[in-house]
């Protein structure tokens, strides 16, 4: 799980792990339930949101850095 402390490889690979999920859902949409692509769509959104939180904390932190 992507906090606010990972490493930007972390960060990275978090991103990566949600493009993957997301290309997977596009591709195979019509052939899943409707259950299925809305577990995986609350998935996405929760990876989503751990890269915006660990964005917006390394933001701060080179912001921080530089002042």
């Amino acid at each position: 799980m992507l906090s606010k402390d990972s490493s930007i490889e972390t960060a990275k690979n978090t991103a990566d792990n949600l493009y993957q999920l997301m290309e997977l859902i596009n591709s195979n949409i019509i052939d899943m339930d409707i259950e299925q692509i809305i577990s995986l769509s609350g998935f996405c959104l929760d990876l989503s949101a751990q890269v915006s939180t660990w964005m917006d904390s390394e933001f701060a932190r080179r912001e921080k850095q530089r002042n």
